[in-house]
């Protein structure tokens, strides 16, 4: 009976080291698998890469724990090769098991979950699920809120999203309310020549041309200067260009925008040198597709006279406006 016991448990151990042994090798091909996704992520190849996160997934589910690190980077991948490939609705379902994987590791109320309600934001906007996406983003200024405290740089980010978010849904209060907000913690916490700063005033004066309100360029003005440092050098405003370039060739009318009936405005950002040369430009408040673009290639072109300051030739910012009327065929 004892000799029966004794080989019975050397059965058991070899039966757990040939597993192991296996399971060893299978977790060497997801490892494996895994370069190949990222290689053929970065090549652009999401087709080929598609498969290849499918299987890496499959046998770290099948290995490990629930709540591995590497199951939710498997997920993390496939997401990125679903969203890559616009299919808004399978990256959706694979970022929100990510996030309640790490509900469970963290806790419901863990800064860590910002990152992918972050991502989920993203995506149910591009779906059209602009509920969630809203429950997203304020859920992630909660969280922001209670672990930085409300006067911070991070509760200032999650503001200006929400103010993007509600500028994009033509919402002019809501917008409003959080670009004010995030506006005065940037001015008190890192000042008004920041990057973040003009940020989100640029934000706020994409409301202004869209819904035309000049009187909310004033109160812009004022709260830069109620943040503004004492006996700072005053710069030059940023105001509309068009009609004060020297050159301004008008924007070709894509065939691309044609096809889709597309029309309206886009304010296009730029930056003038000394001379009086464009060397930035950007679309400020997310105009049409296509009309976007040709907006700001038209913008490059543009030339103006140097604009002084004190008798001196200062590089200055402005905003070019194309209006694109329908030109349907």
């Amino acid at each position: 009976m004892k000799t029966l016991s004794l080989l019975f448990f050397a059965t058991l151990l070899f039966a757990n080291s040939f597993d192991s042994s296996q399971q060893s090798a299978e977790l060497d091909e997801a490892n494996t698998l895994t370069t190949s996704v990222i290689k053929l992520f970065n090549q652009g190849k999401y087709d080929e890469a598609l498969p290849l996160a499918r299987r890496v997934l499959q046998i770290r589910e099948k290995l490990l724990p629930r709540t591995d690190p590497q199951i939710a980077s498997a997920l993390n991948n496939l997401g990125e090769l679903y969203t890559a490939k616009k299919d808004y609705k399978a990256g959706i379902e694979v970022y929100l098991r990510v996030l309640q994987i790490h509900e469970e590791v963290f806790g419901r109320e863990d800064v860590n979950l910002v990152f992918m309600l972050d991502r989920l934001a993203v995506l149910h906007y591009a779906a059209g699920a602009f509920r969630e996406t809203e429950n997203a983003y304020k859920r992630m200024l909660a969280l922001r809120e209670k672990t930085h405290g409300a006067d911070s740089t991070q509760v200032a980010q999650s503001l200006f999203a929400l103010g993007e978010f509600y500028r994009a849904r033509k919402q002019l209060e809501l917008a409003l309310d959080n670009y004010k907000r995030s506006l005065s913690l940037y001015g008190k916490l890192s000042g008004v020549t920041t990057p973040d700063f003009e940020r989100v005033s640029d934000g706020y004066a994409c409301l202004a041309y869209n819904h035309r309100k000049p009187e909310l360029f004033k109160e812009l003005a004022e709260v830069k200067k109620q943040f503004a440092p004492p006996n700072a050098a005053e710069e030059p405003a940023i105001t509309v260009l068009n009609g004060k370039a020297l050159t301004m060739p008008k924007p070709e009318y894509p065939d691309a925008a044609l096809q889709r009936r597309l029309s309206g405005m886009v304010v296009v950002k730029v930056e003038i040198d000394e001379t009086g040369t464009v060397i930035d430009a950007r679309d400020m408040c997310q105009g049409p597709p296509f009309l976007s673009e040709a907006a700001v290639a038209a913008a490059w072109k543009a030339r103006f006279s140097p604009t002084k300051l004190n008798g001196q030739p200062v590089k200055v910012k402005g905003v070019i406006q194309y209006k694109f009327a329908e030109r349907f065929r």
